[in-house]
């Protein structure tokens, strides 16, 4: 499914060349608003399970940057948007980002009704674990862009600051005599960085452009935080990424204005 949209997005664009308007004015204004859709590598980080968080032992592990994976790219992984406002003729401030939430409400277990022979009168009902999840990942960022004297292409330097937060909750309402409950777990994980951004827009019309960037150097902290059970200490591990050249995304785009 995800070849077919994307051979429909490049029979699209090959018959707007065609039709392209014969106007060299493609740099955006002052006051011009983009619309980019991004293909390429999530930007949304993995925090795990609170489900695998042990209640007696918990595990050491430290957050990974898995969005930095070089060997893991998809031409046809749609990944999000991304919007742009021209504050001069030159430079523009980028805002890339969303945010998800699931929520599954807990219910307790019914145990289940036997006879003295041994048959199932009423099965067992297992409790319905609860969970709550939110993954947010924010970049608002700026970029500068050069002209060249082919008016289509469009080269640009910036920055960005990606943010990332998530958190997943896990509360387990089995009644069980012989079972203790230990309430809710967490995994929490907070993540700041800075990106160089490097990249090029070719404009197929004055309204509709394709675009490729990559992040020539990043730096991202991340720190993770497990709670298996209420007034415990949790347990904090931290991570220091580097990275060079990576997370390549292609784009296309709209001039709005």
């Amino acid at each position: 499914m995800k070849k077919a949209i994307l051979i429909m997005i490049i029979s699209l664009l090959s018959s707007q060349v065609i039709i392209a308007q014969s106007d060299s004015s493609y740099n955006p204004k002052k006051k011009s608003l983009t619309v980019s859709l991004l293909l390429g590598k999530g930007a949304y980080l993995d925090t795990g399970s609170a489900r695998d968080l042990g209640v007696n032992t918990v595990d050491g592990a430290a957050p990974y940057y898995s969005t930095l994976d070089n060997n893991n790219n998809s031409l046809v992984n749609m990944v999000g948007l991304e919007g742009k406002y021209f504050i001069t003729n030159k430079m523009a401030i980028t805002f890339t980002g969303g945010v998800t939430y699931r929520n599954t409400p807990e219910q307790i277990n019914i145990p289940g009704v036997v006879s003295t022979d041994g048959q199932v009168l009423v099965p067992s009902y297992s409790a319905v674990i609860g969970e709550d999840d939110i993954d947010v990942h924010v970049a608002p960022g700026v970029q500068w862009y050069f002209q060249l004297k082919r008016p289509r292409l469009l080269p640009y330097m910036g920055v960005s600051l990606p943010f990332d937060y998530s958190r997943t909750s896990v509360f387990d309402p089995t009644v069980d005599p012989d079972t203790i409950n230990y309430g809710i777990r967490h995994v929490e994980l907070f993540g700041l960085g800075v990106q160089g951004v490097a990249g090029l827009d070719y404009y197929l019309t004055n309204d509709l452009f394709i675009g490729f960037d990559v992040k020539p150097l990043t730096f991202n902290y991340l720190v993770n935080n497990k709670k298996p059970r209420a007034g415990t200490l949790g347990r904090k591990a931290e991570n220091y990424t580097f990275s060079f050249f990576s997370q390549y995304i292609f784009k296309i785009g709209f001039r709005l204005n």
